[in-house]
């Protein structure tokens, strides 16, 4: 792991840090518990495959070095500062027994940011770049032959964060930045029941820690089957991250407690 300090940049960079913090760890799995396609056999295998958006907002606060500030922005706060971003869910399984990889990358950064701090320069831009990768396997209980599903659920997943600042308006640009990973493990459960052969409803919920002192997520929503292959989920979901690393009020210090909330949105195509 990367780091340089962070401490002595201006107060007009740190908020667009802690703003663009809203979409860190905005994956964590957040596929409802539908089943199988309904042509297959417990016999048979089968793969989803569910592009997602999460439209969350977030109240909390970052800390870098010895500045804190605090975060309270709406999902239209980050969308203006999105440059690219890519998320997909993905599950398998065969019987009662399932597996899934969850992946999410996302930048979101400004230019121009105007800085505080004289002897650094008069403005700078700002990237924020956040990768997550998920691996979980699951026990279901109930499925093919039955209106009710329950999975038992465990997994880990890694984080990486790069943040980024180029200094310009100065006879050389500067570079001021770090990078930050970490590994937690999780477990949990997933219930699903169904409304008939198209409606479901669906929740999920699951907590760890390991690298974070600890993490909470919940969802719930409804599903409709298009066809036998398509559905789509309409959900709320919760997320809370308790992550610090390093020695407080030291240069090197970062630290992110949030809760993150907000309308899910996917689109599941099984086979």
């Amino acid at each position: 792991m990367r780091r340089r300090s962070l401490s002595k940049l201006a107060r007009g960079f740190v908020p667009a840090a802690a703003l663009a913090s809203v979409v860190l760890l905005s994956s964590v799995a957040p596929s409802l518990a539908q089943g199988a396609p309904q042509d297959k056999t417990p016999d048979d295998w089968w793969f989803q495959v569910t592009p997602y958006l999460w439209a969350a907002g977030i109240n909390g606060g970052v800390t870098t070095g010895d500045f804190t500030v605090p975060i309270d922005a709406s999902f239209g706060d980050i969308w203006s500062k999105l440059k690219f971003a890519f998320s997909a869910h993905a599950e398998f399984g065969k019987g009662r027994v399932l597996g899934g990889i969850d992946f999410l990358t996302m930048k979101v950064g400004e230019d121009s940011i105007p800085l505080a701090a004289p002897e650094l320069g008069r403005s700078g831009d700002f990237r924020f770049t956040v990768i997550q990768t998920e691996l979980f396997g699951a026990y279901r209980f109930g499925g093919f032959d039955r209106p009710t599903r329950l999975d038992l659920l465990a997994g880990v997943r890694y984080n990486y964060q790069d943040q980024d600042l180029v200094i310009r308006d100065t006879p050389i640009d500067k570079f001021r930045g770090f990078q930050e990973a970490w590994v937690d493990v999780f477990a949990g459960a997933r219930f699903g029941a169904d409304l008939g052969r198209r409606w479901y409803v669906a929740a999920r919920a699951d907590a760890g820690g390991g690298g974070a002192k600890f993490t909470a997520n919940a969802a719930a929503g409804i599903g409709f089957r298009i066809l036998s292959w398509f559905d789509v989920d309409l959900g709320f979901r919760y997320l809370f991250i308790n992550y610090a690393d390093g020695v407080p009020g030291s240069p090197a210090f970062y630290a992110y407690n949030a809760d993150q909330y907000g309308v899910l949105l996917g689109f599941s195509f099984r086979f």
